[in-house]
């Protein structure tokens, strides 16, 4: 009988574990979740070069270019002035971002959603989380993308579309799928969930757009737009 390679067994509970938080991130989601139209960035994957130095970079190392009315918001301290005035403007829009945002893992690196005046006449939010987590430095993208569709996939119903993409920062992988979620007045709600994963030896990147289900196509060449742009700052 062969035997398991020395550390396999720790690396597969990291990257186990790692996956079982990252699968739906910020969205509330739970086991009834039910089929919805999801956005996903579209591209076709090529080899992106050498592979990246090994040298540690720190949370937050990455930028984005935000489409028009999308707005970048703190991850920590008190987004109280933000939130009053955009319940002075919607008060339903404001409602739901204070939920969202009470509810960041503290592995979450950045925030953004849309202020436009399409979306807070809305009152739904479309919203961008971007988590980082450590890894172990032997898996791959391949590997990480393959384990999360697999934990995505025992969370909800329907099809988990998994692809390869090319963003700015090199090769990723999106999943697009439908989710529940729980609304601010406690009654179930969805989502349109798209996650983009990018990874580097070590390091973990998911992006997750999540927005309202009866506008994914609405917001579909937007997610791409900014997913697409992601890199990475050396």
């Amino acid at each position: 009988m062969r035997r398991p390679a020395r550390g396999s067994g720790r690396r597969a509970a990291a990257l186990a574990a790692c996956a079982a938080a990252l699968a739906i991130a910020a969205c509330g989601a739970a086991p009834s979740a039910s089929p919805a139209a999801t956005a996903s960035p579209a591209a076709s994957a090529e080899p992106s070069g050498p592979a990246p130095d090994l040298t540690p970079l720190p949370p937050g190392a990455f930028t984005f270019d935000l489409r028009a009315g999308w707005v970048a918001v703190p991850v920590t301290g008190s987004h109280d002035a933000l939130l009053a005035g955009l319940r002075a403007q919607s008060p339903a829009f404001a409602e739901s971002l204070e939920a969202r945002l009470a509810n960041l893992s503290e592995t979450t690196t950045y925030v953004a959603f849309d202020a436009s005046p399409d979306a807070l006449k809305q009152g739904e939010v479309a919203m961008l989380v971007v988590t980082e987590v450590a890894l172990p430095v032997d898996v791959s993208l391949q590997t990480f993308a393959t384990t999360i569709k697999g934990q995505v996939e025992q969370l909800v119903e329907g099809n988990v579309d998994l692809r390869q993409i090319l963003i700015t920062a090199g090769q990723a992988f999106s999943l697009a799928y439908g989710a529940p979620v729980t609304r601010p007045d406690g009654k179930p709600g969805a989502a349109a969930i798209t996650q983009v994963l990018y990874v580097l030896p070590g390091r973990a990147y998911v992006m997750t757009f999540a927005v309202p289900p009866d506008r994914a196509n609405d917001y579909a060449q937007e997610i791409a737009d900014i997913a697409t742009s992601f890199t990475i700052r050396l």
